[in-house]
Parts: C-alpha cells; structure tokens; sequence
C-alpha cells in the first residue's frame, strides 16, 4: 500500500514536470533546484512501483501509467483541497450558544443594537436572550444557567468577572398632555409629589429599589401604584395619564421622555462567572466592551 501521505505531497512536482514537458523548466516555475524536483518525482514513484515519466535529452513525457495516474490523482487532489478548505473555515468560524441576561425592568433599547453588532460579527454563534431582574440575572450566571447578564446590583464574588458597561441614562416617562412634557429635563425636586406607576412583578420591584436608592436623599416617600399589567400596558397608563414611571430610552411616540438628571444614576454591569469556559462567552464580552464605548451610555 503506497503511503498516501508521500504521494499527496510529491504529486504537485509530478503535475509541474507533466505540465512543462521537462524537469528543468518545471524547477524553474517552482524557483527550486532540477535535483530536488528529480529526485521528490523518483520518491513518488518508488512509492508506486511504477515510472510516470520517459526521460530523454530533450524532456520528459508520460508513461501510460503515469498519465493514468495524473489523471486520476488530479481529481482526487482536487477533492482534497476543497476538503481542507471546508474545513479551516469551519475552523475559523466560531459556533456554540451564549446566553445572556436582560433586565427586565426596563425596555431592550440599545443594549440590543449592541447584541446585534456581535450577531454581525459572529452569525455562526447562537444568542439566547432571557429577561430578568439584577437579582435572578446573578442567581441565573451564579448556576450557569446564564453566561452572563446585565445587573444594576454588583457583586464582590471572587467567583464572578464584573464589567463595567455603562452608566444608564434614566428619563421620566409622562402623558404628552402632563404639565412637565415639554420641559428639557426634570429634577427630582419636579416630580417628587407626582404618582409613580410600577408593576407587580420582580421588575417593578427592582424599579421600585432603584427609585428609592437614586433619592435617599430626600425626604419624603415614593409614591408607589403597583400595577399588575404588561410593561407596554403600562406605558400606555403612562400616557392615559394615571402617573409617571422611570425608564431608560424607549421608543413611543405617544409617551414623552424627559431626561432625570441631578440624581445618582446606577452603574450598569456585565457579569460573569470567572470559570465558564465557552468559547463564545469571551467574544461577547470583547464586543460589549468595545462597542459600548462607541455607543450612547444607555442600557436596556
């Protein structure tokens, strides 16, 4: 049995020799010595038991075993190729599942344009979105059930990775018709007395904490109505009038946003656990930290 190794990688001088008609031109073409090419053609053929080529003066021209073998060799080599090919781009591309972690209390918004550039980048690998609070996002990448996750809580485990990911820009959500629509931003001083809507849910009670923790200073309580609905019920209640509720950026042209500023804005971060080893979690994390310096400093 020939080794198929030696012949696939001598048979490219072979075709170089056949091709030219001569030993001497094909070592021209391949820039190498006429004894190198000779004597790589002679292993081949040792290998086979057979000549491929009648050496004369003035060249070398095939045997009919050596055109026999050519040609069905250059098939086969072609076949090769084409193989090895296929197979470093699979290579190249990554594939696998990232799941990630949303929060729940506030609208996708341009967390997801930041999502969909690694989707550009990365179309092979599969993105599982979950939404949640800061607090079941933690527990969710604590149990593996999430790669990583967006929290508003940061956590001093050595077990995680946190990343910094922004700085959330908050608005104040009202009726076109409220009294504030129109105003450029708002202070907490505004609209302290006014009615926050909130749902039931662990998203309304995160949104709840956060009001409470971005106002401690002040003195007063929240005016909470909990409200057991949809987030996009709720801004419609929003712009019904029945009160206001704190958003990031959303997209509705019957709800004014108005920013909140003069407030502590919480720190959003990207967490992970320090010892997950899928492949695609560090591209995600590379292409959240590049991007989201690039891009406007909210998250949804």
């Amino acid at each position: 049995m020939p080794d198929l190794t030696l012949d696939l990688r001598y048979l490219k001088y072979a075709v170089h020799v056949a091709e030219a008609g001569s030993f001497r031109r094909a070592a021209d073409r391949l820039s190498i010595s006429q004894s190198t090419v000779s004597r790589r053609v002679q292993m081949l053929e040792r290998q086979l038991g057979c000549s491929l080529f009648e050496r004369t003066r003035s060249g070398a021209g095939l045997t009919p075993e050596g055109e026999r073998f050519l040609q069905q060799a250059a098939v086969g080599a072609r076949y090769l190729r084409e193989a090895a090919t296929e197979i470093r781009s699979t290579r190249k591309q990554m594939t696998g599942i990232v799941r990630f972690g949303m929060l729940e209390a506030f609208p996708a918004g341009p967390i997801m344009d930041l999502l969909g550039d690694f989707r550009h980048q990365y179309p092979t690998i599969e993105l599982k979105l979950e939404e949640g609070t800061s607090e079941e996002n933690t527990a969710r990448v604590k149990h593996r059930l999430l790669d990583a996750a967006i929290s508003l809580r940061t956590t001093t485990n050595r077990y995680f990775q946190v990343r910094r990911f922004c700085d959330p820009s908050l608005f104040v959500a009202l009726s076109p018709r409220h009294e504030f629509a129109s105003r450029s931003h708002l202070n907490w001083g505004d609209i302290c007395d006014e009615v926050f809507l909130v749902r039931s849910d662990g998203a309304g009670r995160e949104l709840s904490d956060l009001l409470k923790r971005t106002v401690a200073a002040v003195e007063g309580e929240v005016q909470l109505s909990i409200q057991q609905v949809s987030r996009e019920t709720l801004l419609t209640m929003v712009e019904q009038g029945f009160g206001l509720t704190i958003t990031t950026l959303v997209h509705r042209s019957d709800v004014a946003l108005v920013p909140l500023s003069s407030i502590r804005a919480p720190i959003a971060a990207t967490i992970s656990c320090s010892d997950n080893d899928n492949p695609a979690l560090p591209l995600l994390l590379t292409c959240l930290d590049t991007l989201a310096a690039l891009k406007t400093r909210s998250v949804g």
